[in-house]
């Protein structure tokens, strides 16, 4: 074990710039030098952007989906999102261990602003989509990224409050936005899409302060560009997940809604989504240390059920977030503004949890007891929302949501700190991509789950109505403000509560996957951060990591 003084002779080699790289007994005074508050305040507005976006487009589909008639495309707003963000997640972490984590991180930002801009511009759904999946993109390597910088320049005792903060940008943008002014006139006037202007300049301000005040340990030059060098990134099992996830969404949003699940196009899917997907795990096994989940790491008995959990957590989380404001939009006749103001209690209670939880989880050591109290809280709460009716009463919708974003909050910022205790330094990066990767994997594949459901129960109830001159598919396809301009008055209530019916579906769905969470918890194991005594070590690079605390 390295004792205190050959800590202290600790140093990188080489530098990202003249100035030289930050060296692990530099890090406790430079912590509060202009450098350190600039790159600091970049990475949160970096993680405020992206999380920014997150909170526009689920306060703005019901708008949206007027504006382009396609609320058949809910799903696809948040699944051709999610999808790339979690496909791509350990493409960056190999990028970030082997390369520059500034250019790197620089290079993800610029995609996601390239995808906000085609967002911003789109005049057609399907644009607006492949917006979203650019967008996507450049989001899978901003979050991780930001987490891993600051773990480069922060000393480890302070690495999980400082990556907290970071985290906590998304509760904080979902706070902010539904009560400026700017996010009402964007929806309201600029048809929707020009909420995601606002993304460019917080991403311009962000990438100058990190071009000029970002300093971390250099990496290798790129080699010569070969099949070895593009092998590492595994471009094969990449494919073959992208194959088999696309293939799963198609048949989740054809399923009894395009076509039956008998029919002979939906069949096909499935087999191509189940042979790409033995695919992907047979390619996985082949790759061994370079698969795009290396199969050790797979092994690793808290990542991979903690994984679980978080693929669980994300899945109801994503979930509540996209379809609450369809409940308050279209059931409580709220504008998009009114519907996120009403979402504040959600949002608050989550950001409190994830701050709380940070804190004591640094001062006890103690992870375990937090994710267990998420996993009966959030189950507690997803079943409270599954009973929303068209009468919910303020005081109902405000205590459920309160219960669900305390018992997401408790873990939401937790995994990177439970990675760095359980994996050795060089493993680091990509086991927090692994993380992330099922993380966002939950969140597309059952938002999009979620939104079968809601279309085709919502299909199957208004046709059980009867209404003359309404058919289904013009309630399906009109948007989710739109169910007073189609339905008569006189058949306004009774629409109303199949509209609420069809809702409780996904909501239903959120209370499944909150349960099921909780066998990745019991499956975690009875460890703590005071276990082992923090020991710093230089990679092969030079670059100091600290792999548990003192």
């Amino acid at each position: 074990m390295a004792t205190s003084s050959d800590r202290q002779a600790v140093e990188t080699k080489g530098a990202e710039d003249s100035r030289g790289p930050i060296r692990p007994q530099e890090a406790e005074w430079q912590m509060w030098s202009w450098s350190f508050i600039s790159t600091y305040i970049a990475l949160a507005l970096s993680v405020f952007c992206v999380a920014l976006d997150n909170t526009i487009i689920a306060t703005a589909v019901p708008r949206i989906t007027d504006d382009f008639k396609a609320i058949k495309d809910i799903g696809w707003y948040g699944s051709a999102y999610l999808l790339p963000t979690c496909a791509f997640q350990l493409m960056f972490g190999r990028l970030y261990s082997r390369y520059s984590a500034k250019w790197t991180f620089m290079v993800a930002l610029f995609f996601f602003e390239v995808g906000s801009l085609v967002c911003a511009v789109a005049p057609t759904s399907t644009a607006f989509i492949i917006g979203r999946a650019i967008q996507g993109i450049g989001a899978a390597g901003v979050f991780s990224g930001a987490m891993l910088i600051v773990g480069m320049i922060v000393p480890r005792k302070h690495v999980p409050a400082f990556q907290s903060m970071v985290g906590v940008m998304f509760g904080v943008s979902s706070i902010v936005a539904p009560l400026t002014p700017m996010l009402d006139c964007c929806v309201d006037l600029a048809n929707g899409v020009g909420c995601f202007y606002i993304n460019l300049p917080i991403g311009g301000v962000s990438a100058v302060l990190l071009l000029f005040f970002l300093r971390v340990p250099s990496k290798p030059r790129l080699e010569s560009f070969s099949w070895q060098l593009i092998s590492i990134f595994d471009p094969v099992g990449l494919a073959l997940f992208l194959a088999s996830i696309i293939c799963l969404l198609l048949a989740l949003e054809w399923g009894d809604v395009v076509y039956p699940w008998s029919d002979w196009r939906l069949i096909v899917v499935l087999v191509f989504f189940a042979v790409c997907l033995i695919g992907f795990v047979v390619d996985q096994l082949a790759m061994e240390d370079n698969a795009t989940i290396p199969p050790r790491l797979a092994r690793q008995r808290t990542l991979a059920s903690m994984s679980f959990f978080m693929f669980c957590l994300f899945g109801y989380f994503s979930t509540i977030l996209y379809f609450i404001p369809i409940y308050f939009q279209a059931i409580k006749s709220a504008s998009a503004e009114g519907s996120g103001i009403r979402m504040i209690p959600f949002i608050v209670a989550n950001v409190i949890a994830s701050v709380l939880a940070g804190v004591l989880v640094s001062k006890t050591g103690h992870y375990l007891p937090f994710f267990y109290a998420s996993s009966v809280i959030s189950s507690l709460g997803a079943g409270l929302i599954s009973t929303f009716q068209v009468d919910t009463s303020a005081g109902e919708w405000i205590g459920y949501q309160i219960l669900i974003g305390v018992g997401a909050g408790l873990a939401f910022q937790l995994p990177p700190s439970v990675i760095q205790l359980v994996l050795k330094a060089e493993d680091v990066p990509v086991g927090l991509a692994s993380n992330l990767m099922l993380e966002f994997l939950g969140g597309s594949v059952f938002v999009s789950a979620a939104n079968n459901l809601f279309n085709s129960r919502l299909r199957s109830y208004i046709d059980a109505l009867e209404i003359p001159g309404v058919q289904s598919s013009d309630v399906v396809s009109g948007g989710a403000t739109s169910l007073q301009d189609i339905v008569p008055a006189e058949d306004l209530p009774r629409a109303l509560r199949a509209y609420m019916e069809a809702l409780r579906w996904p909501f239903r769905l959120s209370l499944i996957l909150a349960c099921l969470g909780t066998l990745g918890v019991v499956a975690m194991e009875r460890r703590t951060m005071r276990d082992e005594q923090a020991e710093v070590q230089q990679d092969e690079n030079g670059s100091a990591v600290v792999l548990s605390p003192s």
